[in-house]
Formats: C-alpha cells, structure tokens, sequence
C-alpha cells in the first residue's frame, strides 16, 4: 500500500474537520504606497528634480490578489444517505472499500480492510459530529465507543485545492475538478485532486476533510472522485461507485454502545 493508502488505512487513523474555513491566500486587494518612498524636492535645486529623486518616488509596492467567489450552499440539492468508495492505487494487489455516511450534521466513516487470513475484514468505525466538534471511535464488537476533539487529530496537515476549468465523470455525473497540492504534518507533498458532485450538496459543513487528506466534502459540494501522486509518481484513487440516498439517522444512534 502506497504512502497515502497507508495513512488512509491505518488503524488509528484520524479525521479533522474545517468548518466554513475558506482558501487560504485569499484576500481582497491590497496596495501599499507608503509616503516613505517619496523624497522631498530640494528648494536649492529652483524646481529642478534630481533624476534618482525621481525614480525612487515611482516606487509603488502593490500585493493584489484576485476576489473569489464565495461557495453557496445549495439546500435543493440536501444529501443524506451512504456513499460507496473503491480505494486504489498502482498496484492492483490494493482494493479496499470506504463507505461514508453523510446524517443532517454528523458523518460516519467505515473502512474495510483486508486481514491477514483469505476472506478476512477488518472494520473500522468512526464518527464526525460536525455541532459537537467531536470524534467517536467505535468499537462494534463489545459496543464501546471513545470521545474525543476533531482538532486533536493529525494536526500539521495542509490541503489546498482550487476549482479549475476541467471536468470529468464518475457514475455518470458529471463534477467539477479541482486541483492543488496536500502536505502531510511529516512535510510530505502530494499533487491532489478531485471531482465534486453538481448534484450533491452537504450544507452543513462548507470543507470536510477525513483524516485532513481526504477531502470529502468542498464547496458545500460532496466529493466523488479523489487522486493522490506522491514525488515518487506513485497514485492512489478513490472513486465513488454506488450512492443510496436516505434516511441515515439510525446509523448515528450511540444508545446501545458504553463509554469506554
């Protein structure tokens, strides 16, 4: 399993929320013309300006950065429901599946890796509340669960991606790409992107990121499809291949499991 796959699919892996937090970078313009930079005329000269006096007068610093459109929530287009993920990567040994459960403000994540025995699955559980900013770890076996802040998980981590002209299919719907480059808190730097669904909104949360490296939520829009390329060219995909809308309200109830 790749770099990327590995932190994906670790054990103890980790979620980190970003709630109507925007690009970072983004600014309104800004130009600096300090009065420092003007030298005063010399009253000996009669009028006459000294050429260096001049120059250094044009001097104008200006740091602009273009306006960008805010992202709107599309109520509309509310999703609730599961969505199916196939993980891969170069090696076609890797294949290994995420469900993502998306309720009115929580999101649970469970991932299916393979064991160390033929048939064998391990299951891992895991649940975002999004109002609560809390990360619960379940355990499904001995129904158990732990508590904790999102923010405690995989801090350091940076991902930027901006939207871009291209787009492209998964299950047939046509999403928005968006591109840029993931750093991991280790200062691993992957070139990213990913295709967002047009047709699925998730209102409550502008950015959600799984483990702050996988982007599942942008713009208020649900991601579909998600790439990964280390600087060793190695890639990893993980491509939405079902999607059952419903009520998911019953997935998040934690009456039956103990504090551990």
């Amino acid at each position: 399993m790749k770099k990327i796959a590995a932190l994906l699919l670790s054990f103890g892996f980790c979620i980190a929320v970003q709630a109507g937090k925007k690009n970072k970078g983004k600014s309104n313009p800004v130009i600096t013309d300090s009065t420092a930079n003007y030298a005063e005329p010399d009253k000996k000269s009669k009028g006459k300006k000294d050429k260096k006096e001049v120059r250094k007068s044009e001097v104008i610093e200006v740091n602009y950065t273009p306006d960008v459109i805010a992202p709107v929530a599309d109520s509309s287009k509310q999703f609730t429901g599961i969505i199916k993920y196939r993980m891969t990567s170069d090696d076609p040994a890797d294949r290994d599946s995420i469900f993502i459960i998306f309720g009115e403000n929580k999101i649970r994540v469970t991932m299916f890796q393979p064991g160390y025995r033929e048939g064998q699955v391990f299951e891992t559980n895991m649940i975002a509340d999004l109002k609560d900013t809390l990360l619960y770890e379940l355990n499904t076996r001995n129904m158990t669960y732990t508590s904790e802040k999102l923010s405690v998980r995989n801090e350091g981590a940076e991902f930027s991606l901006i939207s871009n002209k291209k787009t492209g299919q998964v299950m047939k719907l046509t999403c928005q790409e968006s591109a840029g480059q993931m750093t991991t808190k280790e200062g691993d730097v992957f070139q990213a992107a990913c295709l967002v669904s047009n047709q699925h909104s998730y209102i409550y949360a502008m950015d959600y990121n799984f483990m702050n490296v996988h982007p599942l939520v942008l713009g208020y829009k649900i991601v579909l499809g998600f790439r990964t390329k280390s600087s060793d060219n190695e890639n990893t995909y993980i491509v939405a291949y079902k999607i059952e809308p419903g009520n998911t309200s019953s997935y998040f109830d934690l009456s039956q499991y103990q504090p551990k």
